[in-house]
């Protein structure tokens, strides 16, 4: 048996080992963006370091959590009836859920992903010019363009407008700090609050608290007053997690719908009609979560390259292709910005970018019907 205890101990060593170089790996980034940028407050004042500290953490440290942050504070708006039965009269959700998805993932990649594009054409190419830097801001001014377009036609609240913008602030920030391996610094949680608030800004909407804590607050209090039952709320919620369940085997499709409820709050439930999960099946997808968190902590060594689904240029046929497609594929043959969005409004947007001035050959599927259809 004592020869055995060396052995031990060797493994011992290098598993700690092990666990430090990770621990000193995953907080380099942090570390040097920090003293980077010593006052915690400057990405208020500076957009471009505000986009630029949010890409890093978005793309290189918490891609996956604040990815599903997003999605879940979507999922959250539709608990608010006034936005639940616009969406259900639209029957987007019913008709083509996965394209309606698709587009808004698309579309708010498009304005926010930008940082992280140059970041990505550097380490692929060694170079980035200002020529692409400006492509991918303007691309960024389409897909707003394009957003603001989409809403025009629905008589959305401008509570409404502000308490979606709330979300896209206030849940990357609580997913994170619950679940991933390190929670979000004073800097990046300043930076998430001034590049959505910009965003916020370039949508027209109103009244936006001029601080995190203050969007907190009133997200939580308008969710308190708006967030109540309504059969349109079922309704979109089912046809939502149907979607986020579909490239799963049929028989999980119960046991998600209970991982969807038990990350919900009692208040969220009750306005989607959910029943309380069981607790064997809450304290399993939340000890699962923290596994997960420590697994990467202490385990997992940084990424190498940045996570970024929206690609840095056009195809031969002049059109965007997702690096990669978390549900079945939308567009196989690629996106055009100003084509995002619900099939009655293509060929209406009122802005374009065709960053190759290439015209898709006849026998690719077009995104512009012809004739454009009216009104």
């Amino acid at each position: 048996m004592s020869h055995r205890h060396p052995r031990l101990a060797y493994g011992g060593v290098a598993l700690a080992a092990y666990m430090l170089l990770v621990r000193h790996m995953r907080y380099r980034r942090i570390r040097k963006m920090q003293a980077k940028y010593p006052d915690p407050t400057i990405p208020l004042r500076d957009h471009a370091i505000a986009k630029e500290v949010l890409a890093t953490a978005v793309n290189w440290d918490f891609p996956y959590m604040a990815e599903v942050a997003l999605e879940f504070a979507l999922f959250k708006t539709y608990a608010v009836p006034t936005i639940s039965k616009i969406l259900a009269a639209t029957q987007q959700f019913s008709k083509e859920v996965g394209k309606r998805a698709e587009d808004t993932g698309l579309i708010l990649m498009e304005i926010t992903q930008g940082y992280a594009r140059s970041q990505k054409r550097i380490a692929t190419t060694g170079v980035d010019s200002p020529e692409a830097r400006a492509k991918d801001e303007y691309r960024a001014f389409v897909a707003t363009e394009r957003l603001n377009f989409i809403h025009s036609h629905y008589p959305i609240k401008q509570e409404d407008f502000l308490y979606t913008l709330a979300l896209f602030i206030k849940e990357p920030h609580s997913f994170i700090d619950q679940y991933e391996w390190r929670p979000l610094t004073e800097l990046e949680c300043n930076a998430y609050f001034a590049a959505w608030r910009r965003i916020g800004e370039d949508m027209n909407i109103e009244n936006i608290p001029d601080s995190y804590e203050g969007v907190k607050i009133w997200a939580e209090e308008y969710e308190r007053k708006n967030s109540v039952f309504a059969k349109s709320n079922v309704t979109i919620a089912d046809q939502t997690v149907g979607h986020l369940l579909s490239r799963a085997p049929a028989f999980l499709h119960p046991f998600g719908r209970l991982v969807v409820a038990s990350l919900l709050t009692p208040s969220l439930r009750r306005a989607f009609g959910y029943n309380e999960p069981p607790k064997s099946v809450y304290y399993t997808v939340h000890a699962f979560l923290q596994i997960r968190r420590l697994i990467i902590k202490y385990l997992m060594l940084p990424r190498r390259t940045t996570r970024v689904r929206s690609p840095l240029d056009v195809n031969e046929f002049g059109r965007y292709v997702p690096t990669f497609n978390k549900y079945a594929p939308v567009y196989k043959d690629g996106y055009r910005i100003e084509d995002l969005g619900p099939t009655k409004f293509l060929g209406k947007c009122p802005v374009s970018f065709h960053p190759s001035g290439i015209t898709p050959p006849h026998d690719l599927p077009s995104t512009h019907p012809v004739p454009v259809q009216k009104e």
